[in-house]
C-alpha cells in the first residue's frame, strides 16, 4: 500500500508531540512536523497527502501574515480544535480543507477523520457541511473576479514576495533563472498596479485573492 505523508504544521511543543505520537499509529502513514515558512521552503520537493494544523495556531500565524497558500501548493488540509460554539465561515475559503475537528473531540478521533480524510471522504461538522453544499447550489450565480487575473507563476511569485525571499531565492526554488523571476515580478507590479516591492507585499498581506 502507497505511503500517505502527513504534515503537522506546528512549532515544537508537548501537545504536539503528543499529536504526533497519536498519529505515528496510523499504518502505512509519514508524519512530518514543519514550521510554515519551512513548509513553503521545501514544498517543490514536498508532497503532502494532508496537513494536519491547530485552529489557534493557525489563527496566530494568519495575525503574522505567516499562513501559506494551501489551494496553490495543493495539499489537502484538516484543522482541528475548531471552537464548537463558533462558526467561522472564513475557514471554508480553502478548496483544500477536508476536514474540521472540534475542539471538544477525544484526541483518538484525530485518527479516525485522518483515515477517513484519506479514503476520499470529508471530515466537517454539520454547520460547514450545510454552508458547504448551499454554496455549490448558488455556485451558478455570477463569480466576481478581482480587477488583476495572476497566472499560477505570477501567484506562487507573490506568495514568496510576501515571505520577504529574495528574488534569488525565489529562482532558485521554482526552479527560474533570476532574469526570469524579474520579469514576472515586473507583470505582477502592472497587473497590480504597484510601483515598489513593498506595495506587492502589502498587497499580498491583505489577503487579495491570496489565502496569506
Amino acid at each position: 500500500m502507497e505511503t500517505r505523508h502527513l504534515l503537522i504544521l506546528a512549532e515544537k511543543s508537548l501537545q504536539t508531540s503528543l499529536i504526533e505520537r497519536q498519529v505515528s499509529a496510523l499504518s502505512n502513514t509519514e508524519v512530518h512536523r514543519f514550521l510554515p515558512v519551512e513548509a513553503v521552503f521545501k514544498s517543490h520537493n514536498f508532497i503532502a497527502d494532508l496537513v494536519l494544523i491547530d485552529y489557534d495556531y493557525l489563527n496566530d500565524m494568519e495575525r503574522k501574515f505567516l499562513v501559506p497558500d494551501f489551494d496553490m501548493l495543493g495539499w489537502p488540509l484538516l484543522i482541528h480544535n475548531v471552537p464548537e460554539e463558533h462558526f467561522n465561515e472564513k475557514l471554508l475559503r480553502w478548496k483544500v480543507l477536508k476536514g474540521l475537528l472540534l475542539r471538544n473531540a477525544q484526541i483518538k478521533h484525530i485518527n479516525e477523520s485522518i483515515q477517513y480524510i484519506f479514503s476520499g471522504g470529508l471530515w466537517l461538522p454539520r454547520p460547514y457541511m450545510e454552508k458547504l453544499l448551499n454554496s455549490y447550489r448558488s455556485s451558478e450565480l455570477p463569480v466576481s473576479h478581482s480587477n488583476c487575473e495572476l497566472t499560477f507563476r505570477e501567484r506562487q511569485i507573490l506568495e514568496l514576495l510576501a515571505y520577504g525571499i529574495s528574488n534569488q531565492q525565489i529562482a532558485t526554488k521554482l526552479f527560474l533563472s533570476e532574469s526570469t523571476v524579474k520579469s514576472h515580478i515586473y507583470k505582477l507590479y502592472k497587473k497590480l498596479d504597484v510601483h515598489s516591492r513593498h506595495d506587492a507585499i502589502k498587497y499580498a498581506r491583505r489577503g487579495n485573492g491570496l489565502t496569506i
